[in-house]
């Protein structure tokens, strides 16, 4: 039933995710539990839901306009039930908007397969990747990400390796200027570079550890499945969910590394993911009772989720 009604990619279908989401974000911020309601409260969960909405919105953009999903809304669906599934991400507001201009830069790279502005893509993708790690110093790690999709679209021109640096040094310069000027004091750096620490067992909580397994399960089954995804797409399609591959692999060294807790660092890995296990749906050798019983797992672990 599920798997008919997400199939295609009417404007019902978004609506109704979106919908089903704005709900499930209404009950956890302010129902859920105990919260004192004042003006600002409710305008920083209004901003916060308009970010998150943005985000599926962009994961539904990025999918169709670099044509790595056909008409469907596969992606979109699995990235909102997983979310909900891990009621503390729907109250993470500066880590989410981090998050955001981290997919930013990502659709700056995915778009390079275009070939037009190429140089403003990646001179952006540097920039945008610069302000998510002001919030999250291990987004510094995309940057693998980035040169991986020069080296796919743009190798052609070696200036091209080095714009994503000025586009970095530039979003910093801005930022140290905008700090000296506002609070006549220099930026102190050392706050802004990656801290490791020890790391910490994520099974600890038995409500995440079973819903990181389901995601874990969700990851494997997706790996072994894999090559079967990339040898029956097209090329522009296997350029495409390579890159998203290699982000899904640096999401989970971020997702390792961060010292944030797994309730919502588990974005890290519900996004890329999401893109892949649609891929893996639109499959014509792809059962439809697999698909089924993914969206069950899916929505089981929402329950669970809710009542543990």
């Amino acid at each position: 039933m599920l798997t008919r009604f997400f199939s295609h990619s009417k404007p019902i279908a978004f609506t109704i995710i979106s919908i089903l989401f704005t709900v499930a974000f209404f009950i956890e911020n302010f129902l859920s539990k105990s919260v004192e309601v004042s003006t600002s409260f409710i305008v920083n969960k209004i901003g916060l839901l308009a970010v998150f909405l943005f985000i599926i919105f962009l994961l539904n953009f990025m999918v169709k306009r670099n044509k790595i999903h056909k008409s469907n809304t596969y992606a979109v669906s699995i990235f909102v039930f997983l979310s909900i599934a891990f009621p503390e991400l729907l109250r993470s507001s500066e880590f989410i908007l981090s998050y955001l201009f981290l997919l930013l830069s990502m659709r700056k790279i995915l778009s390079l397969k275009t070939n037009k502005d190429v140089k403003q893509k990646i001179f952006d993708s540097g920039f945008l990747l610069m302000i998510s790690i002001l919030f999250d110093p291990f987004h510094l790690l995309f940057l693998i990400f980035i040169y991986l999709g020069v080296i796919m679209y743009a190798s052609q021109n070696y200036r091209h390796f080095i714009i994503p640096l000025f586009g970095i040094i530039v979003a910093f310069v801005m930022y140290t200027s905008f700090i000296l000027i506002i609070e006549n004091s220099f930026l102190n750096y050392s706050i802004y570079l990656p801290r490791f620490s020890s790391i910490e067992n994520p099974f600890t909580n038995f409500k995440y550890s079973f819903l990181l397994s389901l995601s874990l399960l969700f990851l494997l089954w997706i790996i072994i499945q894999f090559p079967k995804i990339y040898n029956r797409s097209k090329l522009h399609v296997r350029e495409s969910i390579s890159l998203v591959l290699v982000f899904l692999v640096v999401s989970l060294a971020v997702l390792i590394l961060n010292e944030t807790s797994i309730s919502v660092d588990i974005i890290y890995l519900i996004f890329p993911l999401s893109i892949l296990i649609g891929n893996y749906f639109q499959l014509n050798s792809t059962k439809k009772w697999i698909k089924e019983v993914f969206y069950a797992l899916m929505l089981g672990g929402i329950v669970f989720s809710s009542i543990i």
